[in-house]
C-alpha cells in the first residue's frame, strides 16, 4: 500500500507503507512443566532428614543457647516496667514427625500452676456433688445447673467441666452454650467421669497443650516464679509431652527440635529440653 506525502521543495512524494493485520485470537502458552509425583516425594524426603538431622543437633551448638538461670535472668529484666499479671514465660518447641501423623496433644499439670482453675461438674447424684465440692469444684449441680445455664443465669467463668454418665443426655439442652467455648463434657476427651474425686484433684493447675502445625508451645510460669520453681515447671511439662508421644503410633520416631524459652515481651532463647 502506497501513500502520498507532501515534502517542501519537492511536492508530493509517495512514501511505501505497510498494513499489519493482528489476529484476534488469544495468545497460545506453553504448557507449564509438572513436577512428577515421586520428584516431590524425593524432596519432601530430603526435606524431613535435613529436619530429623537438624533435630538432633545439641542445644548448645546454637548461637542463641543460655542455660536455663541465664535465659529466665534475661526475660526478667525483659520484663521489667510491665505489669507481673502480663509477664508470662512460655517455651515453643519444634516438633519433628512424618506427614499426616496426629498433632501431639494432652495436659500437664504443673507443680506451681499458673493460675487457679475453676471446675464444673454436673451430676444428678447428690452423694458425688457433695464429692466435687469437698476436692475443690467451683460449681456443681444436676438438671437445675443444666436449666440456669440454659436461661443465662449462670456465669461461665470456668475452664472445664466434667459430667457423670447418668446426666450426659440432658446436658444436649446447653451444647450450644458449652461447645463453642470447649467446655462440653465429652467421653473421648475423657470429661465423662466415674470417679469424681481422682478427676477434679488432677485437673487443678492442669493445662492444655496442643502441637500447632510442627511447633508446640506451652506457657510454663510467670516472670515472679522462682528459678527452682520454674525449673520443675519446665521439667513437668517435658515428662508430659513425652508421655503424648509415646500414645502417638508412627513408622519413625518423632523427635523434639530447637526450643525456645521466652517471655511476654523478651526474646527467644535456644535452651536444653
Amino acid at each position: 500500500m502506497s501513500l502520498a506525502r507532501s515534502i517542501p521543495g519537492r511536492g508530493f512524494v509517495a512514501v511505501s507503507s505497510y498494513c499489519r493485520l493482528f489476529s484476534t485470537t488469544g495468545l497460545a502458552y506453553a504448557p507449564k512443566k509438572q513436577v512428577s509425583q515421586d520428584n516431590s516425594k524425593k524432596k519432601e524426603a530430603k526435606r524431613m532428614a535435613l529436619l530429623r538431622l537438624q533435630a538432633k543437633q545439641p542445644a548448645n551448638k546454637s548461637p542463641l543457647y543460655m542455660t536455663i538461670p541465664e535465659a529466665l535472668r534475661y526475660l526478667r529484666a525483659a520484663e521489667v516496667g510491665f505489669p507481673i499479671n502480663e509477664a508470662v514465660i512460655s517455651i515453643c518447641s519444634v516438633i519433628v514427625n512424618d506427614k499426616g501423623a496426629p498433632p501431639i496433644n494432652g495436659s500437664v499439670k504443673l507443680p506451681r500452676p499458673l493460675k487457679e482453675t475453676k471446675l464444673a461438674v454436673f451430676s444428678d447424684d447428690s452423694a458425688l456433688q457433695e464429692e466435687a465440692t469437698k476436692f475443690g469444684a467451683s460449681l456443681v449441680g444436676g438438671s437445675e445447673l443444666i436449666e440456669n445455664i440454659k436461661n443465662g443465669k449462670v456465669q461461665l467463668d470456668f475452664d472445664k467441666a466434667f459430667a457423670t454418665p447418668d446426666i450426659v443426655s440432658s446436658l444436649n439442652q446447653i451444647a450450644r452454650i458449652l461447645g463453642p467455648r470447649g467446655l462440653m463434657p465429652n467421653a473421648k476427651r475423657g470429661t465423662v467421669i466415674t470417679d469424681v474425686q481422682k478427676a477434679v484433684v488432677e485437673s487443678h493447675g492442669s493445662l492444655p497443650f496442643r502441637q500447632r502445625n510442627n511447633l508446640l508451645s506451652l506457657p510454663v510460669a510467670r516472670t515472679n516464679f522462682t528459678d527452682e520453681e520454674t525449673l520443675e515447671n519446665i521439667i513437668e511439662a517435658n515428662a508430659a509431652i513425652k508421655e503424648s508421644i509415646s500414645r502417638i503410633r508412627t513408622k519413625k520416631p518423632i523427635l523434639f527440635g530447637e526450643t525456645t524459652i521466652t517471655s511476654t515481651h523478651g526474646p527467644g532463647i535456644v535452651i536444653d529440653f
